[in-house]
């Protein structure tokens, strides 16, 4: 077969190849054929020998120059321009990503509004006494903030609408972000200002961002960055969170006049009520304010204030949330203030009791995070904790108002000159009649001025679980938050008060004496015993350097001791326990702190009554455990909570609050007071029955000065400390235990400004018995729990001992049943005048004894 001669075609043909006669069609050029490397090499080298050589190419006709080279320069220009400018954007779309997310990489804290941990000022809630509710009784604000959070619940729609209306209409359907109104803001200030003033462009997102972050530059270059931050921000803060959770953020976190934050503190603060309560014309008012709070401040710009309350209720009727009749009804009212409404706005001015309580939770808070005093003051200013607090607070409100001694009702005042280096926009400072202060300069240079000055008080109530319900430190208006608190954090020597808590108390527990012991009505120890120095009379002949050897050279040097009230030494007759401690006889108590013990006395006191104010080296001596002449002396309070021991012999820890709860309703701190029997019930109920006698008895201290309760029953102790500078009472009801102390800041004898008939305990008691009076008036009878191991029995008015048939005179006391005296079986010659019987029933009617000092009758 012959070969035909090849002939080109061209690459988009298709070949026929003749096959048996037939024709049949070219494959396409490129597709792959299965043939061997050796075959394809023939093929090629017959396809190289026939194949014809290619055509060349046909040159291209050369392109005409452009007839405008202006243009095509421009052109050319504009073309790497663009280039220039998608290159430029894209580096600074990159750089801008980068700088966003490293600019926002701290944000999962800052905008977790699931933990959002905002200053938050803590609450203080109490038991109501008459509802039982609990209810909001104080709130402890910093200087520098105060919010309290409500829940969106709690928040009105009129109030929610009055910003959504006014700040930002398209809230619930935008995407955290108006594009429009950014875009035309940022024209407006960096390309072509068409306003004289900034257009706002930020939605309730971006401006919960600025609360949150305290980014907030306004202007230049660090005011386009931060709107850059602050729109990446809220668009991931609007895909993560719900509007409604957004949206009571910020209503939380807005700031008004002064310290106030949040929507809740601002009701509270401008209309005195909760947030819940507001009408529609107090909403739009609130949402007014957070515009501008200096301009649109309710106290220094009213006008300004109800215009724009005005413009946001017109917007909230033009938007559909409102009526034309609300818009019309609302516009009409008079701005109204909570301090304009008789009176109702509260009082920044923190009250003593609560001054008491913010104390012992910083206390506790220090113990427990193991911080300094300031860092727990500034965590319980801020961490919005609620605090179950144990005040009674229509008893606390009873006690202000009796302590506010409205033109000396209870307490004469007593002013007199005092002596200080320094004087406080406070002090009453004295002048000279030529108008100069008055002053006196010390040997040493010390310039010295004078200040007038009154008699003080304080006063405070527990109960018998060791719950502190009022707590009042000072007379007169308080004006101060934490100012001096006389009835919480003030010692002060307590005189005869702790006689009964001490050595008498003991002496029965321990059985050394009961309700009729006889003991003798003269000093312990006499002058010529030479134990006891008479510093008067050592001063005077200079004879104070001296040492007790060499003392014993100048018999007059001593002094017997001790004396009673007034400086009798009692006239040597033996009288039953119940007598000297009704009449509080020095001569009687001492003597039975001496077999009780001063040690014993002391470590009674101070462990186990927590009178631990006391010096240890200084206080254990019968002078100071019997007598009350302390180094320092205690707190009204830890003695109101020794006298609970009386009630039925259980001590417990006096305490403020009860629990404290974190912002979730967490508890915090737990007050686990210490409870524990200090004294057994029998003891603790002849106690009680003891010191019946101060108000009962015709010779008691306080006689008849008892409260006038329901037919009540009521216990007390008066007490003085030496000259008069220090006198107190502390009383004990069913319901309540009281303290009561008067005198100077800085001791003083009151009998030099006040006379001698007023500078006496009836004045502790006359208060303490109006306070009572008022605190059960509504309350129902109540008797002190008795002790089934206690009983009563006719003793001998002459001997002490259990009255036998041949006793003329007997009378009742209360005894321990495991520790009864002996009956009396003594000859007696003839009746003698007894001791008077207590007001039982049974009693054998018999004449008082009255001391030498008449005095005595009403203090020691």
């Amino acid at each position: 077969m012959k070969c035909q001669e090849a002939i080109p075609i061209s690459n988009n043909e298709m070949r026929k190849i003749h096959r048996g006669g037939e024709e049949q069609p070219a494959r396409p050029v490129g597709r792959k054929v299965n043939v061997s490397q050796s075959r394809r090499e023939v093929h090629s080298a017959a396809e190289n020998r026939t194949r014809a050589p290619k055509a060349p190419k046909s040159p291209k006709p050369p392109k005409e120059k452009s007839k405008h080279p202006l243009l095509r320069f421009i052109g050319r220009t504009l073309a790497t321009v663009l280039c220039l400018g998608i290159m430029l954007g894209s580096v600074v779309a990159v750089g801008m990503v980068f700088y966003v997310v490293q600019a926002t990489a701290n944000d999962g804290d800052l905008l977790d509004l699931d933990n959002i941990q905002l200053s938050q000022s803590s609450m203080v809630v109490a038991t109501d006494p008459d509802t039982g509710a609990q209810v909001e009784y104080a709130t402890l604000r910093s200087s520098n903030s105060h919010r309290v959070w409500a829940d969106l619940e709690q928040i009105p729609s009129n109030l929610q609408y009055a910003f959504i209306c006014t700040e930002d209409k398209d809230f619930y359907s935008e995407p955290g972000v108006n594009f429009k109104r950014t875009i035309g803001a940022m024209i407006n200030e960096y390309l072509l200002p068409i306003y004289s003033s900034k257009q706002g462009a930020s939605t309730l997102e971006q401006q919960l961002i600025k609360n949150l972050t305290d980014d907030n530059s306004a202007s230049g270059i660090d005011g386009a960055l931060r709107k850059v931050r602050e729109i990446y921000r809220a668009l991931c803060l609007s895909r993560s969170y719900s509007k409604e959770t957004i949206l009571e953020a910020y209503l939380n976190t807005i700031s008004f006049t002064g310290t106030i934050q949040g929507v809740q503190t601002a009701a509270n603060e401008y209309f005195n009520k909760d947030v819940s309560q507001l009408s529609l014309w107090e909403c739009a008012t609130i949402a007014s304010i957070t515009k501008n709070p200096t301009n649109y401040n309710p106290y220094t710009n009213p006008e300004n204030l109800i215009n724009r309350r005005n413009f946001i209720m017109y917007n909230m009727w033009q938007q559909g949330v409102i009526s034309e009749e609300d818009y019309r009804n609302g516009a009409a009212q008079p701005l109204v203030l909570a301090e304009e409404d008789s009176g109702k706005k509260p009082s920044t001015v923190t009250s003593y009791f609560t001054d008491a309580l913010f104390n012992e939770v910083v206390q506790d808070i220090m113990a427990k995070e193991g911080i300094s005093e300031s860092e727990a003051q500034k965590l319980l200013y801020t961490g919005g904790f609620t605090i179950e607090a144990t005040v009674n607070t229509k008893l606390q409100s009873q006690m202000e108002n009796l302590m506010l001694n409205t033109d000396d009702a209870y307490f004469p005042a007593g002013w007199h000159e005092e002596e200080v280096t320094s004087i406080s926009d406070d002090d009453v400072q004295v002048f000279n009649e030529d108008g100069t202060p008055k002053t006196r300069t010390g040997e040493d240079g010390t310039v010295y001025y004078y200040r007038n000055v009154r008699t003080q008080a304080a006063m405070v109530t527990l109960d018998y679980d060791g719950n502190v319900l009022a707590i009042v430190g000072g007379l007169g208006e308080k004006t101060k938050s934490l100012s001096l608190n006389r009835a919480y954090n003030v010692e002060r020597q307590t005189g005869s008060t702790i006689k009964p808590i001490g050595a008498y108390a003991l002496g029965i527990e321990y059985g050394l004496v009961n309700w009729s012991t006889m003991l003798n009505n003269s000093p312990l120890y006499q002058k010529q015993d030479m134990i006891i120095r008479d510093e008067d009379y050592c001063r005077k002949n200079g004879l104070m350097g001296l040492s007790d050897k060499q003392l014993r050279a100048y018999p007059n040097a001593w002094r017997s001791w001790p004396r009673n009230y007034g400086g009798n030494y009692g006239d040597g007759s033996d009288l039953p326990l119940w007598n000297g401690l009704a009449r509080s006889l020095n001569t009687i108590a001492i003597r039975v702190g001496d077999l009780v013990g001063a040690s014993n006395i002391f470590n009674f006191v101070y462990n186990t009554l927590q009178l631990n104010t006391l010096d240890p080296t200084n206080d254990v001596g019968l002078a100071q455990m019997v007598m009350g002449s302390q180094t320092k002396g205690v707190t009204p309070m830890a003695l109101a909570a020794a006298f609970q021991i009386f009630y039925d012999g259980e001590y417990t820890t006096p305490h403020l609050y009860t629990r404290v709860l974190d912002r979730d309703g967490n508890i915090y701190l737990e007050n686990n007071a210490t409870s524990y029997q200090a004294l057994t019930p029998d003891t603790a109920y002849v106690m009680n029955r003891l010191l019946k006698n101060v108000l009962f008895s015709s010779v008691g201290t306080a006689s008849g000065r008892y409260p006038n309760s329901n037919g009540m029953e009521a216990f007390g102790k008066t007490g003085t400390a030496s000259d008069e500078k220090d006198l107190w009472f502390v009383g004990g009801t069913p319901y309540y235990v009281t303290a009561v102390w008067w005198g100077y800041d800085a001791p003083y004898d009151m009998t030099k400004t006040l006379s001698k008939q007023q500078a006496k305990t009836r004045t502790c008691v006359t208060a303490w018995k109006a306070l009572m009076e008022q605190a059960q008036a509504d309350l129902p009878y109540k008797a002190f729990p008795t002790s089934a191991g206690v009983v009563e029995r006719r003793y001998c008015t002459q001997s002490g001992l259990l009255a036998g048939a041949g006793c003329p005179s007997t009378a009742v006391g209360y005894y321990r049943a495991d520790d009864l005296p002996d009956t009396c079986t003594y000859s007696h010659a003839a009746p003698q005048a007894a001791a008077p019987a207590e007001n039982t029933d049974d009693a054998v009617p018999t004449q008082p004894v009255i001391p030498t000092d008449t005095s005595a009758l009403d203090t020691e």
